[in-house]
Formats: structure tokens, C-alpha cells, sequence
């Protein structure tokens, strides 16, 4: 892997490029080569080594992430999940992310240390590796679901132990120099990890969401509070909505297939199990009840919604979608350095 070097004029021209032009063959791999270092190098300042339990730094990491280099790929949707070489994109078990909940949630649980490599995918494609290491020992209410949880396969453990064991995270652009999947990795080098050991984490027991002995709930960072200022007036009701949401979520059995388990039944998941999953995806979910493909019955087939319900789940998330976007501009006009564009895919 290649250290960062300092860039100057050649960095601010690959970030222009690569956000609003695909541009001709050649030129992309200049440009990749220039964000790739520009990447890590934003990604090494925001998010550096630290004891992988220091809740600080990680705190730290969640508020200075998104400002840099990687601020290009905060407003759209890609796909999140392991390497899974060897098998086709529409083969693997992903998540489908928008750029920034998958930065500040996900990419914040590593730290980063500078190291980065260009390379071509076996479909052609070019990405970018960053070396980046998992903090394994923060508290629970850190993750954005406990990742220890039983998938049904033999080993309970293979999705904690593969966020444990990444040494870098890989980033695979399309040919509009769009991140299209994002995936961690042990391919990479554990030289510069530090001290670092295994941890067992207590037995999942089904939760998603909890509280913890303070009554406070848990994940924490998967909560408005956490991703909207503090002094945001649309927090309260924001909130009320997301849970009169939720009621109807669970009344129609989206929860069954939209959580952490979910990949049982699909490959390509959307989670909708917390306030902030559930506020970047409304507008697919809501595409997906009008269109009566959402909810599924065990056999993946479209499952009937009785009229009310689905009259409650539309108007519900159609509010609160109205609120998210609401909550979002008096971000953008207050000057909040991560509020959301105006404009996302």
C-alpha cells in the first residue's frame, strides 16, 4: 500500500471530476489515482489510530468524518457488505447504504492510517483500498446493530469476526466514478494494526434496539439526536413520527425481512430497523408499498396489505419523510457543515 503525499491542484480537480463527469477511460485512472490519495489522506486525519475501545475517538472520528475527500459519495446509494470474492455482484449479500448513514455509522468504526492502493476489479472496474482497522472494543450502543448476532449459519460469530479481522476497506467505482459497492476486507496488511485481540461479545438476544441501565436508547448512534445539531427544532417531532412509523412498519411485517437478519430471505437488504436506516431509505420504501411489492410472504412473493394499513403506512411515511426533509433544510440553512444536499439520488 502507498503512503499519502501531499497533493495540491491535481486533488481539487480528481473531486470535481469524479463527482460530476464520468470522463474517458484514460482520464478516469488519473483521477482515481489523485482521490484515492486525497481519500486517504481525509480519511487518516478524521479517523486516526487510537485504542480500539476509546469511545472518544470515535465520537471524534462520527463528527469529523464526511468533511473531506469522501464528502463526494455522501449523498447517494451504494451497496455495503463482505468481499465475497468469487461471486457475481447480484450473488453477494449486501446492504444498501446512503453515502453518508454508511460513513457515520460504518466507516467510523474504523481507524485509518493513511495507507491506500489503486486497483481493477475482476469486472474491469477500478476501486480504491484503504487500509483500516476495526474498533472491537467500544460499547455496544457504538455499533449500529450488534454485528455478533446469529445469521443462522454454523459459526454465529463469521459477521463480528470479518469486521474484526478487515485490514482495509475496498471502494468500487462505476464508470461515473460513482461508488457502486463498498465492501471490508482481510486482503489487505495487519502491519501497522498495534496491539489488538480478539473479543467475544455477549449473546445476541434479539434486540435491535435496547436500552441500556441509564434508560437511555440504545444504539445511540443510530439516533436523530446523534445525527442532527442539537438545537435542530424538528428533533421532538421527528421523532414521534419515526415511531408512529415504526407501529405500522411492524403491524405489516416490513421488520421481518428490513433487519440485520433479513439477508435469509434477500440479498440485497435494506434496513430499517433503527430511526436513522429507516430516514434514509423512506423513499424506496414508500415506492416499494405504493407498487404493492413490499411486504413479501416467505416465499418472496408480493403479501397483500389490508387497504387501512397500507393507507396508514403511506400517509405515516409520507409525514415523515416530509419531516426528514424539513429537519434536513434547517440544516443547510443554519450552515451545519454535514447537512444533507437538497438534491440526492
Amino acid at each position: 500500500m502507498r503512503s499519502v503525499r501531499p497533493l495540491r491542484g491535481l486533488c481539487a480537480a480528481a473531486l470535481i471530476a469524479l463527482a460530476t463527469s464520468a470522463g474517458p477511460a484514460a482520464a478516469q485512472v488519473k483521477d482515481l489515482e489523485a482521490y484515492a490519495a486525497a481519500l486517504a489522506a481525509s480519511l487518516a486525519k478524521a479517523c486516526p489510530m487510537a485504542p480500539p475501545g476509546d469511545t472518544a475517538a470515535h465520537e471524534a472520528c462520527r463528527k469529523a468524518i464526511g468533511l473531506g475527500a469522501e464528502a463526494s459519495m455522501r449523498d447517494y446509494t451504494f451497496q455495503f457488505g463482505g468481499d465475497q470474492v468469487g461471486k457475481r455482484m447480484k450473488d453477494k449479500k449486501t446492504s444498501v447504504f446512503r453515502g453518508d448513514l454508511y460513513q457515520d455509522l460504518y466507516m467510523s468504526l474504523y481507524m485509518y492510517t493513511g495507507k491506500y492502493k489503486v486497483f481493477t476489479a475482476p469486472d474491469g472496474e477500478r476501486g480504491i483500498a484503504v487500509q483500516a482497522y476495526f474498533r472491537n472494543t467500544l460499547p455496544p450502543g457504538r455499533y449500529p446493530y450488534p454485528f455478533w448476532h446469529t445469521d443462522g449459519d454454523a459459526n454465529a460469530n463469521d459477521k463480528w469476526d470479518a469486521y474484526e479481522t478487515a485490514n482495509e476497506l475496498r471502494f468500487y467505482f462505476d464508470r461515473n466514478g460513482r461508488v457502486y459497492y463498498a465492501s471490508r476486507s482481510d486482503a489487505g496488511s495487519d502491519e501497522n494494526r498495534g496491539p489488538y485481540g480478539h473479543v467475544d461479545r455477549p449473546t445476541f438476544v434479539g434486540e435491535w434496539m435496547w436500552r441500556d441501565d441509564q434508560g437511555v436508547a440504545q444504539p445511540v448512534v443510530t439516533l436523530f439526536s446523534e445525527a442532527y445539531s442539537p438545537d435542530n427544532p424538528h428533533l421532538p417531532t421527528l421523532d414521534a413520527a419515526y415511531r408512529k412509523m415504526a407501529i405500522n412498519f411492524r403491524n405489516a411485517d416490513c421488520t421481518v425481512c428490513h433487519q440485520p437478519e433479513g439477508h435469509r430471505k434477500m440479498n440485497k437488504l435494506t434496513l430499517l430497523q433503527t430511526p436513522m436506516h429507516a430516514a434514509t431509505s423512506i423513499d424506496a420504501v414508500l415506492d416499494e408499498v405504493r407498487s404493492g411489492k413490499m411486504p413479501v410472504d416467505d416465499y418472496n412473493d408480493p403479501k397483500p396489505l389490508d387497504p387501512k394499513l397500507k393507507a396508514s403506512l403511506l400517509t405515516d411515511g409520507e409525514a415523515f419523510r416530509n419531516l426528514i426533509t424539513t429537519a434536513d433544510a434547517w440544516e443547510r440553512t443554519n450552515g451545519r457543515p454535514k447537512a444533507r444536499k437538497l438534491v440526492a439520488n
